[in-house]
């Protein structure tokens, strides 16, 4: 697991505020279809709205991922990606 020193929660905001995160990574560019992305962020299923190369910085690829308004008050979740069947290393985050 990766933990981050001194994270901020993140707030989802109010009820009608649709927040991301969005995680960087390499080597998915071109490999992956949004089928074939799956996240859960403590335990949730999350939708993947875009897997690819981020705009501007070469060799960096990025998955953007709609946080689910049940996440409100969670606290500490786990982030688990797959990609292609092959899961990444789980995040920690924090959400108020």
């Amino acid at each position: 697991m990766i933990f981050a020193i001194n994270q901020l929660s993140i707030d989802l905001g109010s009820a009608t505020d649709q927040v991301f995160l969005i995680a960087f990574e390499t080597g998915l560019r071109g490999r992956i279809s949004l089928a074939n992305a799956v996240v859960k962020i403590g335990g949730v299923s999350s939708r993947v709205d875009y897997v690819g190369s981020t705009p501007g910085y070469v060799g960096l690829d990025q998955v953007n991922v709609l946080l689910d308004r049940s996440l409100v008050g969670e606290g500490e979740a786990d982030v688990c990606l797959t990609l292609d069947g092959k899961p990444a290393n789980i995040v920690k985050i924090n959400i108020k």
